[in-house]
């Protein structure tokens, strides 16, 4: 069928124009506005696309049909059974429910009984056990992760993928068959959403043996024989695998957001957690999933699994997105043009008076742009990139809106955030207004709440930097783009797709629209390209000219913190593969035409280095070049008293002495390049973490001490800049340098005839990452429980002798949760973990 036959295309200009006009409640022109005849017409168009085997035309006759039945259903009754039916053949039954919730009344419409005969037999095709109804990909996802010990799956963000992957847990659970799954997120904002999804679903299901964990911490030798489920970045995984931990079976490994693979350092590493995953736990299933690449099947290559997987990419999505493109006009500053993009090309809306400036400032051009769109009921993300720009325009926003009333929740949580954040936050300012940001460093019990109250519909306007990407549940009636970054490089396509696919509530509206606000400017035009994006890992694309960057490091000609680090976890990696492989091997794997030469001198540099350490810790530490991780081993080796060198608790005498020596040997042995002013005050600020001081004395410490310098000074940088160094430096790269110091520590104590059993060296990174060195406090967090929570919850009650985190559950349900004082956020956590709400 060609769609370029006037007798189509002409009807289908007129209905997507008109969809797009009817968004702002411009009035169509008569020409805009179809006859009975063409409704009919692109009815027929879309029940003979609907069975199509062709997902782009599956998803043309998805768009046709929601589109007249928001625009035309009430002059065409008959829209609605034709809908319904179309819905049913193309197995999107969210958007059936919304159709008859919205239309019917809730009711099945009306269809001749050949045609409901056939919509019966898609939902009998469809359904699972208790009569749940999937999707088609749904369906096929479901069988597949039954019936694979290897899969890799390619689908719209709005899928519906996380439904079933609950589904898929609870069976493996329920089996009693796999009983040590690990669930893998990009970052540790993901964490306390995934792991309340995991809890909620298993809590519903009665499987209460069933052990969740968000920190790397093993089951207790009398718990081994229970399931348990942990949810980890690829970091804390690497850190549950190190050989004292002793876990001794993972039998399924789940891969969230797995194209992050390719993305700088951090992809080195989940590649290291999944290889070494895999290497240990050879008869482990696994499944990785990614929002629309078009080789999904690289995974199963890279991690040699092609022999026993299946792979396949979905471009059908229960919600689809407008990509509308908002232009400026010349000498016109309250007009713009508006161009929508379309599976069959792109329509050109027209020319509109918007009634607001669209020239710059470009704070004041957002804000006034969200606010003309954004109708009562709907939600708003206005894309941000970077903190502060998120911060910034998050006030710009909230001082043009009108007062509203607030409700008891969100007094609530500015309440919180005075309390226990700083009480010049700008949350506190923008959240009456029903505006907030969102971004990595912020505190996660504030990320958590921001999200909440979104969700309800406290929150009407989100700016948001690229968090949003890394798999935060966080759906939008409308996304705000305008020249898109990723930190400081232009937003690629992939990227920009993910972000898109945030657009579109699921069983709130069958559209999303994307923003993209003056494309003249944007530095690359993500907005458009193949639907279909291919991927290939960090490691792969550091070798694609032979290994350069590598060479670039060796010679101290890398420049930047981001590419050095991106070149030493490269260096770590090939390093890795040549203890695994022979020269021969690796030169066949990433040799071209055009890199032979460049990779037979990184070759070089590789067989060059002198590494005594074991591979045990060589493994746990790939992200870090070797012949740095043999320096420390070999300063250790030279120090008279090593016992001098081992850490302690953080409360002991000379603890943070100890501390602050290691980190001056971290710096020297990593060649991490900090002035004594950061030494200091990362070693300070380390020390007060690990023991338990509440975020909010920190911040208001340096507050005070800043502003002591400079009266004038802002409280919201500093704020900023603060989280920033906890999150980046202190949870991060300390963690990363401490962890290797410990292991390295412990090896060279017994290369020096140390008894093993007798060696005492406290776990800095877990107290690090964690913010605590408390028992209690880690366990809380181990969790699922925010720093905050824990750090409240310790003193309010009589832990006894409680010995695992799962003992501290069944304390707290013996006791009323609203009588212990905590923060009303706090309290929201707790029933949330315990399964109150």
């Amino acid at each position: 069928m060609e769609l370029s036959d006037e007798e189509f295309h002409t009807p289908l200009k007129k209905l997507y124009r008109g969809s797009i006009l009817k968004l702002f409640t411009i009035k169509k022109e008569t020409a805009d506005i179809l006859s009975d005849s063409e409704c009919n017409r692109l009815i027929g168009l879309a029940s003979a696309l609907s069975i199509s085997e062709e997902s782009d035309e599956i998803n043309l006759s998805y768009e046709i049909i929601t589109r007249l039945l928001e625009n035309y259903s009430d002059e065409l009754p008959k829209i609605n059974g034709a809908a319904d039916l179309i819905f049913s053949r193309i197995g999107n039954f969210p958007g059936r429910s919304l159709l008859r919730s919205r239309y019917t009344n809730g009711a099945s419409p009306d269809i001749p009984l050949t045609l409901s005969l056939e919509r019966l037999a898609r939902e009998a095709e469809n359904s699972v056990s208790n009569d749940t109804l999937l999707t088609n990909f749904q369906y096929k996802l479901f069988t597949s992760l039954t019936a694979e010990r290897s899969l890799s799956v390619s689908a719209p963000t709005s899928a519906g993928k996380s439904f079933v992957l609950n589904m898929d847990l609870l069976r493996r659970l329920s089996s009693q068959t796999d009983k040590c799954i690990v669930y893998i997120v990009p970052t540790r904002a993901l964490i306390s959403e995934v792991t309340s999804r995991v809890r909620s679903t298993v809590r519903h299901q009665g499987l209460s043996d069933v052990i969740i964990r968000s920190a790397p911490f093993p089951l207790e030798s009398h718990l081994k024989s229970k399931s348990v489920v942990y949810v980890l970045t690829q970091e804390r995984l690497l850190s549950l695998l190190k050989p004292e931990n002793d876990v001794t079976r993972i039998d399924s490994v789940f891969v969230d957001e797995a194209h992050e693979i390719h993305k700088g350092k951090r992809g080195i590493v989940l590649q290291n957690a999944v290889d070494l995953t895999l290497k240990k736990y050879p008869s482990a299933s696994i499944f990785f999933a990614s929002p629309l690449i078009k080789n999904p099947g690289y995974f199963l290559h890279l991690f040699n699994r092609m022999d026993n997987g299946y792979f396949f990419t979905e471009q059908i999505s229960p919600v689809s997105q407008n990509i509308i493109l908002v232009s400026q006009i010349t000498r016109q500053p309250k007009f713009a043009n508006f161009k929508l993009h379309t599976r069959f090309g792109v329509i050109d809306v027209g020319n509109y008076d918007l009634g607001i400036s669209f020239r710059p400032p470009i704070f004041q051009r957002r804000s006034a742009f969200a606010k003309l769109i954004t109708k009562q009921n709907e939600s708003t993300i206005i894309f941000s990139n970077g903190p502060a720009e998120a911060e910034d325009l998050a006030r710009f926003l909230a001082k043009s809106l009108a007062e509203q009333d607030v409700s008891e929740d969100v007094k609530d949580f500015i309440s919180f955030i005075k309390t226990e954040i700083h009480e010049e936050h700008p949350l506190v300012l923008t959240l009456p207004k029903g505006v907030a940001f969102h971004y990595g460093d912020l505190p996660s019990i504030v990320r958590s709440g921001v999200e909440s109250l979104f969700k309800s519909g406290e929150i009407k306007y989100i700016c948001s930097t690229s968090t949003l990407l890394q798999g935060v549940n966080l759906p939008a009636k409308h996304i705000v783009i305008e020249n898109p970054k990723s930190g400081t490089t232009p937003m690629h396509r992939p990227d920009f797709l993910n972000l898109a696919g945030r657009a579109g509530r699921l069983l709130k509206e069958f559209h999303g629209n994307v923003w993209c606000l003056t494309p003249e400017s944007w530095e690359e035009p993500s907005y458009t390209g193949d639907g279909l994006q291919e991927i290939q890992s960090s490691m792969s694309k550091i070798m694609a000219d032979g290994g350069t960057l590598i060479q670039n490091l060796m010679s101290g000609k890398v420049e930047g913190e981001n590419q050095k680090e991106l070149a030493e976890a490269g260096l770590g990696r090939l390093f890795h593969e040549s203890q695994q492989s022979t020269i021969d091997e690796i030169t066949q794997k990433y040799e071209s035409n055009s890199n032979s030469e460049h990779l037979a001198q990184t070759l070089e540099i590789i067989e060059s280095l002198d590494i005594s350490l074991p591979a045990h810790i060589l493994d746990t530490h790939r992200v870090l070049r070797p012949d740095h991780l043999q320096n420390l081993y070999n300063r250790f080796m030279e120090e008279i008293d090593i016992n001098q060198l081992a850490l302690i608790s953080p409360y002991e005498t000379g603890g943070k002495a100890r501390m602050e020596k290691a980190i001056e040997l971290i710096c020297e042995a990593f060649d991490w390049k900090l002035t004594e002013m950061q030494r200091l005050w990362y070693g300070g600020l380390a020390h007060k973490w690990v023991t338990g001081i509440p975020i909010s004395q920190l911040i208001r410490d340096r507050v005070v001490r800043l502003r002591k310098e400079d009266p004038m000074a802002k409280a919201s940088p500093i704020i900023r800049n603060i989280l920033s160094v906890i999150e980046k430096k202190v949870r991060f790269s300390l963690v990363k340098y401490f962890s290797a110091y410990e292991d390295i520590l412990r090896q060279a104590m017994i290369d020096r005839h140390h008894i093993e059993k007798n060696i005492k060296i406290a776990p800095y990174h877990t107290f690090l990452e964690f913010g605590s060195c408390d028992k209690v406090n880690l366990s809380l967090m181990a969790l699922g429980f925010s720093r905050f929570t824990a750090l409240r919850l310790k003193n309010k009650l009589n832990w006894a002798d409680s010995s695992e985190p799962e003992d501290y559950l069944e304390i707290l349900m013996k006791y009323d949760i609203s009588k212990l004082g905590l923060p009303k956020m706090c309290q929201y956590e707790i029933e949330d973990i315990l399964g109150l709400k």
